[in-house]
Formats: structure tokens, sequence, C-alpha cells
């Protein structure tokens, strides 16, 4: 097996404790009594619990660098500034400074964050339809390059009244029939009702690197529909 060279393992290692931290924080948030509804308010939540989590952890736990809510896309090098791409908007970046690396497109990386909800659609929205349109669509796009310059990213989904299987199925299907990219099924190792980690390989043709590990995160929020009936 070929060794990573040094700049990728501490990419391998920064996203380890980046995903450690939002676990954790995804299951402060699960023990909310008093979840909101809307993804906004989900994810300020989350920002904050993260924090609160990020703060407790001993520090060679901590993931370094910056965690920012809601941020633009920053341009790298002066011939990225203006693009289209740097002024959309993930739900999370959380920056990564390598002091040893001399490029300066790859001194300082983002590990991208999406979040959705996942429920069943209403007159108005169809939230299955969006995880992927909306989320997983967004890193490969040129419009929006999400994850561009790093190995992976992730996607959180709020589960609020659906089961996982069946919004598994339902994503894999719409994956599946699209003809514009060809994106792999997602797959879930992890079993568990609370909280469950899945993740696919995408093969990215407009956006770098084109080889991209897109992991999903999927927290069980199914009393907040139960309390809202």
């Amino acid at each position: 097996m070929s060794r990573l060279p040094s700049s990728d393992k501490l990419w391998k290692r920064h996203e380890q404790l980046v995903l450690n931290v939002l676990e954790c924080a995804l299951v402060k948030l699960q023990n909310e009594n008093n979840l909101p509804e809307e993804e906004i308010k989900l994810n300020d939540l989350l920002y904050v619990y993260a924090r609160e989590v990020w703060c407790k952890l001993p520090k060679n736990k901590k993931p370094s660098g910056t965690l920012s809510r809601n941020s633009e896309i920053p341009p790298r090098i002066k011939s990225e500034i203006g693009q289209r791409w740097t002024k959309k908007k993930p739900d999370f970046l959380w920056s990564l400074s390598d002091p040893l690396e001399e490029d300066p497109a790859k001194a300082i990386r983002d590990y991208t964050i999406e979040c959705k909800r996942l429920r069943t659609k209403t007159k108005t929205w169809d939230f299955i339809n969006e995880y992927v349109v909306n989320g997983i669509i967004r890193f490969f796009t040129e419009e929006h390059k999400y994850g561009i310059g790093t190995l992976s990213g992730a996607m959180i989904g709020y589960i609020q009244n659906m089961e996982h299987d069946e919004i598994l199925k339902q994503i894999n299907t719409i994956i599946q029939n699209r003809k514009d990219y060809k994106i792999p099924p997602i797959e879930f190792s992890q079993k568990g009702d609370e909280i469950r980690k899945g993740n696919h390989t995408l093969n990215r043709e407009k956006v770098n690197p084109s080889v991209f590990d897109l992991c999903h995160i999927w927290v069980n929020l199914k009393k907040i529909h139960t309390l809202l009936q």
C-alpha cells in the first residue's frame, strides 16, 4: 500500500477530528428538548453545540482552524477572484492550515459540510429530492464547486418523520436516474437508529480533485414531528 503524502495525511486526520465533533454535537442536538423544525435554526443549534464540544476536547482531539457558519467559499488564488462559486455559502466550512505546504491553493483548505432535512414532501417542498439536487450535486457543479481543492466533505441529514431505509432507497433511486452525473449509491455500514454514517466516492469532471469522498451523517430527529402533531 502506497503511503499518503504528508498533506493528505494531515487532511485525513482533520476530517476524522471534524466528524468526531459533529457526531458529538449531533448527539447533543438529538437530546435537545425544544428542537426547532426549520433547517436554519437546526444548523444554528448544531453550530453552538459543535463549539461546546470543541471546547471540552483535549488539545490533541481538537480540529485546528476555524468553524464558520454560512460563509462564502473564499478564492484561493488571484485567478479565482470573481468566479460565481466564490459567492456560494455552504452551511459549514471548517478550515485547515498546513504550515508545511508551499502551494497557496493548498495551504489553507476548507472541509465543506452541507445540511438538509429528511422527511416526507409537502405541497411546496420535496425534501428528499432537495438532498440530492441542492446537496450532493453541489459537490459536482462549476456553479458551486463545494469541496474544491480537498479530498472529502460531508452532508448531514436531519431525519424528521421517515424511516432511514426508506429515505436511503428514495435518494439512491434519484441518484440512479440522473443522466447528467454518474453518482454511486450511498452505502451505510454503520447500524443503529439514532446516528448513522455512510459514504460514497464521487468522480467529478468539473471540480478538482476529481476523486472525492462524500460522507453522509444522518441523525434521527423524528421526535420533532411527533411534538408538532
